[in-house]
């Protein structure tokens, strides 16, 4: 089914620091595997992101594998969830 190749697997991130963008997120995540779509929400007003992203990885191991564990960035505890296409 050629739907199934286009699933992703992905997470949502919540409490994210002003101060950590996509290039950090980016970094961080790719420990757990290979990221292929990073959303950060802006506010139109401030410029400033509204401390909440999605993203996506090429596997769901690696979805699992985030979800194992707590993460924290610049001092401040993630929230994550499994995001639901």
């Amino acid at each position: 089914m050629i739907a199934n190749s286009f699933r992703k697997y992905a997470i949502n991130i919540f409490n994210v620091p002003w101060t950590v963008g996509r290039y950090e997120l980016c970094l961080y995540f790719s420990q757990f595997g290979y990221v292929t779509d990073i959303y950060v929400a802006f506010d139109k007003n401030t410029g400033l992101h509204q401390g909440y992203a999605n993203l996506s990885f090429l596997r769901e191991t690696s979805v699992n594998a985030v979800l194992e564990r707590k993460h924290s960035l610049e001092g401040k505890d993630l929230i994550i969830s499994r995001r639901i296409n």
